[in-house]
């Protein structure tokens, strides 16, 4: 009996409705609020993972001397590379060598130009590395290029997306 007439306290007690003011968060669409750029580690982590699929790895360096060894540190891939762009006031040019060193490492494996089509790749590289699929000028730009520039291939159209600001601030 007791149960009864708790639970008919509780449905009685739960009949007020309110009515809330709408709620936003974040930017409405169309702001001109200017993107915040990725933290030195946050580019960092994010090149790696996109250009070689893992994090930073921290190993260990040997020095050895006439055949034996005289002593070993640990080095991290990740605090180098974040050490030296917290280190410079304009990190950009800095992120560009980065993305481009790792784009020449033997562990990225880059198709050669002439085994893909222009399109393709960079309709590929642009949902890969930006989330979206190219506007029509973005992929007419860039394919342009492709086809006038000889010099210009799949290397080149990454490092221009890893260079862009939009990807630098996602």
């Amino acid at each position: 009996m007791k149960r009864f007439i708790l639970i008919g306290l509780l449905a009685t007690a739960c009949t007020s409705t309110y009515d809330y003011d709408p709620a936003t968060a974040g930017d409405q669409e169309g702001s001109d609020h200017a993107r915040r750029g990725k933290t030195p580690s946050q580019f960092v982590r994010g090149t790696y993972a996109d250009l070689l699929g893992r994090s930073p790895e921290t190993y260990d360096f040997t020095l050895q001397f006439n055949g034996v060894d005289q002593f070993t540190f640990s080095l991290s891939e990740e605090s180098q590379l974040v050490g030296t762009l917290d280190g410079i006031g304009d990190s950009q040019p800095m992120r560009n060598l980065i993305a481009n060193g790792l784009l020449h490492s033997i562990e990225v494996t880059i198709p050669d130009k002439s085994s893909v089509d222009a399109h393709t790749f960079i309709r590929e590289q642009f949902t890969k590395l930006l989330g979206r699929e190219p506007n029509p000028y973005e992929l007419a730009n860039f394919a342009d290029e492709w086809t006038s520039d000889p010099s210009v291939g799949p290397r080149t159209i990454i490092r221009a997306i890893i260079g862009s600001r939009e990807y630098q601030s996602q």
